[in-house]
């Protein structure tokens, strides 16, 4: 594998340099990021004609990521990915407030999460590494938090993303990482999910109340318009969806086994197959949206076109013992992997 990295400066006027990073494995392949929100702008692979494209959907400019607090496109998240009821947390009948940024409840580690931070880069042998020493004065939570966050390349066009922090205090904190990229196989992106199958390795997920927060419990899959363990046709869930009033998905599943999820392109044979040490992912088909938004090649962003795939501890765990536990005591450290294995048929 003869890979190949590249970075090139696309904004200065800012607090930082806004950097852009593109590793190539030599191979068809590559991945582009940024220094800011330790963005994926773009995974390029190519389908079985060899046409070469982006499967990701992004803002068409670098630079409208920077303040987005609404799609987070590409972005890494933390420390906890997902919504935190009532914005905090209780650990050895202690109580930690958190930043509250959806009316009374924490969505996706706050308004100055990984996603709003800029991060300091190092290129390795394989890949990207993003390093951030995170005080409570920076994100709101509590303990001091060496993170790094690691984009590569590994055999068979596999893209690794892994989490790792140390809680260098003494004061307990909360690690639910994840990454929030939104697939769209087409290579045009205005056919949206057209085209799409999906299957999810998951019996259950999680019943939400009107504030999108887990209730504790876990509703059957079966027989339903959430049943994804075999492969469906997503155009034709989604309108299963709508005859229920329900606009899309937006929902946690509680997977079993190390393979997540399985998204395939009927039409150009791009698959994406996702496997994760974690025991949720959240299914997200991009239900609302503001039309003057531009996204891949100037395209204005519509509904359902495209779906987030996110792995990670089910969400809001810290209320719910049975969910996983994510507390990151004081002086310990914890390490999270998500594996896209690409491949084409």
């Amino acid at each position: 594998m003869n890979q190949v990295i590249t970075r090139k400066e696309i904004a200065s006027n800012l607090e930082r340099p806004l950097m852009q990073y593109t590793v190539n494995n030599g191979n068809g392949y590559a991945f582009t990021c940024l220094n800011y929100g330790a963005t994926l702008t773009s995974i390029m692979m190519p389908d079985r004609n060899g046409i070469i494209d982006n499967i990701l959907l992004g803002f068409n400019g670098p630079t409208d990521f920077l303040n987005d607090q609404t799609y987070f496109f590409g972005k890494a998240i933390g420390r906890v990915g997902g919504r935190i009821k009532g914005g905090l947390f209780h650990y050895k009948n202690q109580e930690f407030l958190l930043p509250r940024n959806e009316g009374d409840n924490t969505l996706h580690g706050g308004v100055n999460g990984f996603h709003h931070m800029w991060w300091d880069v190092s290129e390795t042998e394989k890949g990207l590494t993003f390093t951030k020493v995170i005080n409570p004065e920076m994100d709101g939570f509590p303990g001091k938090l060496e993170v790094t966050i690691t984009y590569r390349w590994g055999e068979n066009n596999q893209f690794h993303v892994e989490f790792y922090a140390i809680n260098k205090s003494d004061t307990p904190t909360l690690f639910n990482p994840t990454t929030h990229i939104y697939f769209n196989l087409n290579n045009d992106k205005l056919k949206g999910l057209n085209n799409h199958k999906l299957s999810i390795s998951a019996e259950q997920l999680l019943e939400l109340d009107q504030q999108q927060i887990p209730t504790g419990e876990f509703i059957n899959v079966t027989n339903t318009p959430f049943d994804f363990r075999k492969e469906q046709n997503l155009s034709e869930m989604l309108h299963s969806l709508k005859q229920l009033n329900i606009s899309g998905y937006d929902h946690p599943y509680h997977v079993t086994g190390p393979k997540a999820a399985r998204l395939s392109n009927l039409n150009n044979g791009r698959i994406v197959e996702i496997q994760s040490d974690r025991n949720g992912l959240v299914f997200y088909s991009l239900n609302k949206t503001h039309p003057h938004i531009k996204v891949n090649e100037g395209n204005h962003l519509f509904p359902h076109m495209a779906v987030a795939l996110e792995p990670q501890t089910l969400p809001d765990a810290n209320h719910h013992p049975d969910f996983g536990d994510i507390v990151l005591p004081a002086n310990t450290e914890k390490k999270y992997e998500i594996t896209y294995k690409l491949s084409v048929i």
